[in-house]
């Protein structure tokens, strides 16, 4: 049935695309152009453009409004036989594309490009559940996955917001909250389906294709496009967990607690938090402390590790409580619906220290009054947040067991820390003033890290910024390694040259 459904899509296109997949004499349209009309030839409903309610939805889906893009058409395919289609499309006619899953990165063109041909994974949503593994398609977001995990006690290794594509993260590393015991989500894959330049459907895992299956873990978009992960399942029944809260006032005593907490040589790995510090006065929401507490076991009684979170003056809510996993992840901060607010983000890595901690939060808070200050009159309404994000060390260690990363992170070094600075505000039209303050703030955080001998460098990938480069953060060899792997499978440079986003190999 697919054979004859490319067929009818070639058959189509032939009065547009000349003799076959000839484009000799093509005039009056672009590259990009010529490729929508080949591709609206596989299905009606597969193409659509700027005068559609499709392409308006599917065009301004994205969590940053920054990223919101006027491609010449959006292509939605169903099923992977419609990628491999589109490849050797965009093969033939040499035009610029872009694939979106989540659309959760915020950085502009990191997927989706004006003028170019969008493939959004938007239909490709299978979620087939089996005993110890799930089929997941890059359509889905980590809340449709787990409404369905949780059905049978099971859940796998994905994103702490719901609303987050699964795609992107997955191919950027990706951080859970199991990832104490199990490592990165990108570890628990076993098997990939990815369509490589040629158009040809792959599965990379542990026996075939096996340096395509390392690289795609952590390796991001460079490869192919991924029509399917295939990810071990873990037992998860009810979780204790929540959000507390606290006044900003708090703050160095949250700190001084997750301190005490990485200081011990065998933290309980069912327990994972991380710590939100979010002013949001120019939106009339205050200055306030959040920790957002997991424990992978149902528990009327709180972890003793976890109790001094509890005891610290100034709490002002807290919703830890036993609850179903879908439940305890959040679909995004209320107040802040995706494609709203534009956002800009940068993050430094470095290993377990309060005072690198503690300097940061100055750091963070100096800055911000200094942009405020220097924005008088002119500032749009906008949040600042500094999120703390512990790489425990069993975090690193886990991947080894299920044949390694691309990552480069060593085990050695744990615990690790990642401090994401990011600022969001109402408009398009402060990426400039607001990426630059983010970027001062902090360089100013990584020489101080630096200084205290403690920095690691390292780029999580979801939390690069535009002008970073984080796969030469993974050391000399896996980047070499990389740019190898990639090579072998794309020596025409498709994913490189004509694929518009993501950062460079």
């Amino acid at each position: 049935m697919m054979q004859t459904a490319l067929a009818h899509g070639l058959t189509e296109s032939r009065s547009i695309l000349g003799n076959g997949l000839g484009f000799t004499g093509v005039t009056g349209f672009s590259r990009e152009e010529i490729c929508c009309l080949a591709l609206k030839g596989i299905s009606t409903s597969t193409v659509s453009f700027p005068d559609s309610s499709t392409y308006t939805n599917e065009t301004h889906n994205y969590f940053s409004a920054g990223n919101v893009v006027q491609p010449a058409c959006v292509f939605s395919p169903e099923i992977a036989e419609q990628v491999s289609y589109a490849v050797r499309i965009f093969n033939e006619v040499n035009c610029n594309f872009a694939v979106r899953s989540g659309g959760h990165l915020p950085v502009p063109g990191s997927n989706g490009k004006s003028g170019a041909v969008l493939l959004v994974t938007t239909k490709l949503k299978t979620l087939d559940i089996h005993d110890k593994t799930a089929r997941i398609g890059p359509g889905n977001t980590w809340t449709n996955v787990y409404h369905e995990t949780d059905k049978i006690g099971k859940v796998v290794l994905g994103g702490r917001i719901g609303t987050v594509g699964v795609g992107g993260l997955i191919l950027g590393g990706g951080i859970s909250f199991q990832g104490s015991e199990h490592g990165f989500s990108c570890d628990s894959v076993i098997n990939f389906q990815v369509v490589t330049a040629d158009g040809q459907i792959r599965n990379a895992n542990a026996t075939s294709n096996s340096d395509l299956f390392w690289a795609l873990k952590g390796g991001g978009n460079r490869f192919g496009i991924v029509t399917a992960f295939d990810m071990k399942m873990y037992p998860l029944s009810k979780i204790t967990g929540g959000t507390v809260t606290y006044a900003y006032s708090s703050l160095p005593l949250v700190l001084e607690q997750v301190d005490i907490f990485h200081r011990r040589q065998r933290p309980d790995p069912k327990i994972s938090f991380f710590i939100n510090v979010i002013d949001a006065e120019d939106i009339g929401a205050g200055q306030f402390v959040e920790v957002v507490l997991y424990y992978g076991k149902p528990s009327s009684r709180i972890p003793g590790t976890l109790k001094p979170f509890f005891n610290i003056p100034g709490l002002v809510s807290n919703t830890v409580s036993i609850k179903s996993y879908s439940t305890f992840i959040p679909n995004g901060r209320e107040g802040l619906p995706p494609g709203i607010f534009s956002h800009t983000w940068r993050s430094v890595t470095y290993q377990r220290s309060a005072a690198v901690n503690k300097e940061i939060a100055a750091i963070f808070a100096e800055e911000v009054k200094k942009f405020r200050e220097v924005q008088t009159g002119h500032q749009q309404p906008g949040i600042f947040t500094l999120a703390y994000e512990p790489y425990a060390t069993g975090m690193l260690t886990a991947g080894k067991k299920m044949g390694g990363n691309a990552l480069g992170l060593d085990e050695q070094e744990g615990p690790l820390m990642l401090s994401l600075l990011t600022y969001s505000w109402i408009n398009k039209t402060e990426s400039e003033t607001r990426t630059a303050a983010v970027k001062t703030s902090v360089e100013r955080m990584k020489q101080f890290t630096l200084g205290m001998n403690k920095h690691i460098d390292f780029l999580y990938l979801n939390a690069a910024a535009p002008d970073q480069d984080p796969f030469q953060s993974y050391g000399k060899a896996n980047y070499e390694r990389l740019r190898e792997i990639r090579d072998k499978y794309d020596p025409k440079g498709v994913f490189s040259v004509l694929q518009a986003g993501g950062f460079p190999l």
